[in-house]
């Protein structure tokens, strides 16, 4: 059974109608004798997505990722009082 999310990462948050995701990169893993290990994390790279769509993607900072949301919905963040 599939994941809801497929590929695109973890939810952090929700700007206005814009949605933001994570997504992680690992180092490979160790040879050990737990497999349950759960991986370094080597770099994290943040999305907007609205909808399904992928708006922006490759940022660097959940707040420059949230600043770039604001930024395009425009007239529309102060709806939602962003602004």
């Amino acid at each position: 059974m599939g994941t809801k999310t497929g590929n695109r990462g973890r939810y952090i948050c929700k700007v206005g109608y814009l949605d933001i995701y994570a997504k992680d990169s690992h180092k490979p893993k160790k040879e050990s004798k737990n497999k349950f290990l759960i991986p370094d994390v080597k770099s994290t790279v943040y999305n907007i997505l609205h909808g399904k769509k992928l708006t922006i993607d490759n940022l660097n900072t959940k707040d420059e990722a949230v600043a770039k949301a604001i930024e395009l919905m425009g007239k529309k963040a102060a709806l939602y009082g962003l602004i």
